[in-house]
């Protein structure tokens, strides 16, 4: 048996797991952030709004990410809605730091009114959010944020994990 493994996850059909959670529906959002004058962004797609009042919302951010070190210093980010069409953009988001550094440059953004976290300007919307917790959760790292600001900059439909021909799931 391999080290820290439970017992049940030796038994799982693997196959069975992996085909299940391609078929969760996933949105796709760029995760921002800003801290010490290095603005950087990140595609994820394992979000959801955790709170009425306050407002929260929670993301998983992979603990290899450059983001996750960031958000824990800023204590601010910001998720922005991506809208059908926006596949490219994703895409680039998407690329790891080591691949893409300046993943942000040439992309149209503008400060948050709070913790001045960059947002697209041409999303859907936004919300910038002040970091409450963060969990471990196995290779990624749970954020919770309370939304302290927002904003619509376009009408339109967000954009999917399916619609993109991405995938990203056990």
């Amino acid at each position: 048996m391999k080290p820290n493994l439970h017992p049940y996850i030796l038994l799982m059909d693997q196959a069975a797991k992996k085909t299940v959670l391609r078929h969760f529906p996933y949105g796709l959002y760029a995760v921002t952030v800003a801290h010490d004058g290095d603005e950087h962004g990140m595609t994820a797609n394992w979000l959801t709004q955790a709170a009425f009042e306050p407002p929260m919302v929670a993301v998983a951010i992979e603990n290899t990410s450059k983001t996750i070190g960031m958000i824990r210093d800023a204590h601010h980010f910001a998720i922005n809605l991506l809208r059908t069409g926006q596949r490219d953009l994703a895409g680039k988001l998407g690329r790891t730091s080591d691949q893409a550094p300046h993943k942000l440059k040439g992309i149209k953004t503008k400060p948050a009114p709070v913790s001045q976290t960059p947002v697209l300007a041409d999303c859907l919307g936004w919300v910038e959010c002040r970091v409450v917790a963060t969990l471990p959760a196995g290779d990624h790292t749970l954020v919770l944020g309370e939304v302290v600001a927002a904003g619509v900059e376009t009408d339109g439909k967000a954009l999917t994990l399916e619609e993109a021909g991405f995938k990203y799931s056990g």
